[in-house]
């Protein structure tokens, strides 16, 4: 089986992961766009809104599904597996109510799909899980949101990832830092601004996929009015925090007042701000590699469990 070894192997590589794919296919140019994704595919949408601006890339969460107001409008699912049930029922979805379809995937299901139905489509490299492979997607994904948006996002983003070859030792000691932060814990809080949503998003995801660590998670405007008082009930626990630079002043002022409250009541806080731009792909990096370090710390593999896969393959399920 596949070690945390082995998913360090490949974050050495991520600086190199990113190459622009090229498409010849015509797009409908547009104000804004949607964007569908599950699990660890959901992500790179979330951040490509943090790039473009989220009144022009537009999210469907999980749960949300086309439906007869946005005929007319432009959907990007991604997948990354292409087997993923939801991914592909969006799809439908969104085409039976007028939306124009593309799709980023690294095949299955979903390329058949866009071939039956001939929707444009962009196939990406895959990766041993979905999470790795990040920088694939991105590849087909920013070059797809340039065409659409009429914007030029795709040589300033593989600057981001090249730069990751010169800051890997120091974001690999500040990871090393968040994992000591975190290794003796049972439970972790993961608080977050709207700013940072993406990130806290992915970093619970991989405490738990990668490090096998269960986390309260939360928006931090609303731990202020009901969240802080179940701490009362626990002391010495982590909470991370994650803010971003563009927080309004209410929002930073709300993390510094429950930052002081937590670390009153004994608990122990740890703050990161995801920052903008380039910072944007280094604080990705940061936090995976964190929790990698973290599986290693409680010697737990990183990868696809027996119960995790059973569960999936007996709900139908295909998460990326």
């Amino acid at each position: 089986m596949s070690s945390a070894e082995d998913m360090l192997e490949i974050y050495e590589r991520w600086h190199s992961m990113y190459e622009p794919l090229k498409f010849d296919f015509n797009v409908f140019n547009a104000d804004r766009v949607f964007g569908c994704g599950y699990g660890a595919s959901l992500i790179p949408i979330l951040v490509s809104a943090k790039f473009y601006g989220k009144d022009k890339v537009l999210v469907l969460k999980p749960g949300e599904m086309p439906d007869e107001r946005l005929k007319g409008e432009s959907l990007v699912v991604v997948s990354h597996s292409g087997d993923t049930v939801e991914s592909i029922e969006c799809a439908k979805r969104a085409l039976q109510y007028g939306m124009k379809v593309y799709s980023v995937t690294g095949g299955g299901k979903l390329e058949d799909f866009c071939i039956k139905e001939r929707l444009s489509y962009i196939k990406i490299n895959k990766e041993k899980s979905t999470r790795l492979g990040f920088p694939y997607i991105l590849s087909g994904l920013v070059p797809l949101l340039d065409k659409i948006l009429n914007e030029n996002n795709t040589e300033k983003i593989g600057s981001y990832f090249k730069k990751l070859s010169e800051k890997e030792e120091m974001l690999g000691e500040q990871a090393r830092k968040l994992a000591d932060f975190l290794k003796n814990s049972f439970l972790a809080g993961v608080y977050y601004s709207n700013g940072a949503e993406a990130y806290a998003l992915r970093f619970r995801y991989l405490l738990s996929e990668n490090a096998k660590l269960h986390s309260v998670y939360e928006n931090i405007m609303e731990v202020a009015h009901n969240g802080i008082t179940a701490w009362e009930m626990y002391y010495n626990m982590p909470v991370v925090m994650l803010s971003s630079s563009d927080d309004e002043k209410l929002v930073t002022e709300r993390f510094k007042v429950i930052s002081e409250a937590l670390q009153g009541l004994g608990h122990r806080v740890f703050e990161v701000n995801v920052g903008k731009d380039e910072d944007l792909i280094d604080k990705i990096f940061l936090l995976d590699v964190a929790t990698v370090f973290l599986s290693i710390y409680r010697n737990v593999n990183p990868f696809i469990t027996r119960t995790q896969e059973t569960v999936r393959r007996r709900v139908g399920l295909s998460y990326g």
